[in-house]
């Protein structure tokens, strides 16, 4: 697909916010690799970055006539349940 220069930053996205989920659920008493305020930002960087990508995505398939990327739209709807996830997870582990 004409798309496909996009997937690597989906993915590393995705891996950023799976490393930050590990460390939420691994992290334990006094050792705090991470805080609130890390793993909110990067969650919103995250989704906000993906969200303007998807977007260009959209205008790009609209200008070109062509279709969407599907597997885009999959990885994005990931990175938007991980991004809600992490500041749950983090807020209910305190």
């Amino acid at each position: 697909m004409t798309f496909d220069y996009l997937r690597p930053v989906f993915i590393t996205f995705i891996i950023v916010l799976l490393i930050f989920l590990l460390i939420v659920i691994l992290q334990k008493g006094k050792c705090k690799l991470i805080n609130g305020f890390s793993v909110i930002s990067v969650s919103i960087i995250c989704l906000l970055v993906s969200a303007i990508n998807l977007w260009q995505i959209g205008i790009i398939a609209d200008e070109l006539g062509l279709g969407g990327d599907a597997v885009s739209s999959y990885m994005f709807l990931v990175i938007v349940g991980l991004s809600i996830l992490n500041p749950i997870i983090y807020t209910f582990r305190k």
